[in-house]
């Protein structure tokens, strides 16, 4: 199997042993997930967040380059909480989503923060794989029904425009799956419904898809309609 590549800008922390276990724990673990993920470290030690070290080629980093302020701050709240990390999703420069995490890296001798361990999953071709398997098995043949309560209005909405879908083709699902959902998406996004918070998982439900899906749709639907 050949080796990882590892970022040409990206210096061995020689002459300074603070870090090498964690570089060698970030050449591990992009050799265990593939191409799809990268690890990026980063030095705390001498002010805000600095990045000295990648491993793995999902995206250009440049070395020196600094966490966000605000991812920084959720982490520093996180660490007080005794959790030391957060969990969130990303993108790429060029549009592809990442599932991300930022671990908090504390001296084991003071208990100082030294340093954040970053990694980075491009979760794209899962989306796809997702909806291509729900095409293919039928999923959406039974959908379930919509949990009400204050969630109701919209959950009305989407049954709506479910039903208004399913007569406008005479009573089938014609084309593919993944186009009557889309159609039904693209007619939910002219209503304004995912304006509302927690819309996409009613329409999940609805559809029986995973909400990955749903977003993957809305993309579409909006990528569509942007100028070119």
């Amino acid at each position: 199997m050949p080796k990882e590549k590892r970022n040409p800008n990206s210096p061995e922390p020689q002459g300074d042993r603070t870090f090498q276990a964690f570089v060698l724990l970030m050449d591990t673990l992009v050799a265990q997930f593939g191409t799809n993920c990268q690890v990026s470290l980063y030095d705390m030690r001498e002010g805000p967040a600095r990045l000295i070290a990648v491993s793995g080629t999902v995206m250009d980093v440049p070395i020196g380059s600094r966490l966000a302020p605000p991812i920084l701050e959720k982490l520093n709240q996180a660490n007080r909480s005794n959790s030391g990390r957060i969990m969130f999703t990303s993108t790429t420069p060029d549009g592809r989503r990442l599932s991300s995490s930022l671990t908090m890296i504390s001296d084991p001798a003071t208990g100082n923060q030294i340093g954040v361990l970053k990694i980075d999953f491009c979760i794209e071709h899962l989306i796809s794989s997702i909806d291509v398997l729900q095409t293919f098995c039928g999923i959406d043949e039974q959908p379930r029904p919509t949990e009400t309560g204050g969630e109701e209005d919209i959950g009305q909405i989407v049954e709506s425009i479910i039903a208004e879908t399913f007569e406008s083709r005479n009573g089938t699902r014609s084309v593919s799956g993944k186009e009557y959902r889309l159609e039904i998406v693209r007619r939910l996004e002219d209503r304004g419904v995912f304006r509302v918070k927690g819309a996409v998982e009613i329409v999940s439900n609805s559809l029986n898809v995973s909400k990955y899906s749903i977003y993957n749709y809305i993309d579409q639907v909006r990528k569509a309609r942007s100028p070119q």
